[in-house]
């Protein structure tokens, strides 16, 4: 993933190439480092089809969710081990997941289980009437705690 780095007076904006349309047109940053928190705004799991997703298709869409974050974090210094707060907006009932609220919380879960290890970050989960693009069946944010200069190497 081709990500564009913009430096700031606190510190820097991450822009991967996919999103710089989406970016010019709703004037926000994916990816924000200041001092030594990273904050990411919110990345969609999407249903595109209008048939349901299923419970493998969701959580594929999740894992792509959690690998943007990956990503985001690394072109800001920083890693998953430092999530320190993970925010998720879910749509419950929506016609594009053939899953119930407990199918879509369990899914979550356990994907995110493949991403956090213990001690897992804080974390809300929101129910939410939609979200923007159409199809969007869970946004996840995240925010790092990932000091500059530490004796990890970094």
């Amino acid at each position: 993933m081709d990500i564009r780095s913009v430096a700031t007076r606190t510190g820097m904006v991450a822009i991967p190439a996919e999103l710089q349309a989406d970016v010019d047109q709703f004037h926000y940053a994916p990816a924000r480092r200041a001092g030594d928190f990273v904050f990411l705004s919110g990345i969609v799991a999407c249903s595109r089809q209008p048939q349901p997703l299923d419970a493998e298709g969701f959580r594929e869409e999740l894992r792509r969710v959690f690998r943007q974050i990956e990503r985001l974090l690394h072109a800001c210094d920083a890693r998953l081990e430092d999530v320190v707060e993970l925010q998720m907006f879910h749509v419950f009932g929506s016609g594009r997941l053939a899953l119930g609220k407990a199918g879509q919380l369990a899914a979550i879960a356990a994907v995110r289980d493949e991403f956090f290890a213990a001690p897992y970050p804080a974390a809300v989960e929101l129910a939410v009437a939609e979200l923007n693009p159409d199809g969007g069946l869970v946004e996840i944010k995240a925010t790092a705690f990932a000091p500059l200069g530490s004796q990890d190497g970094r």
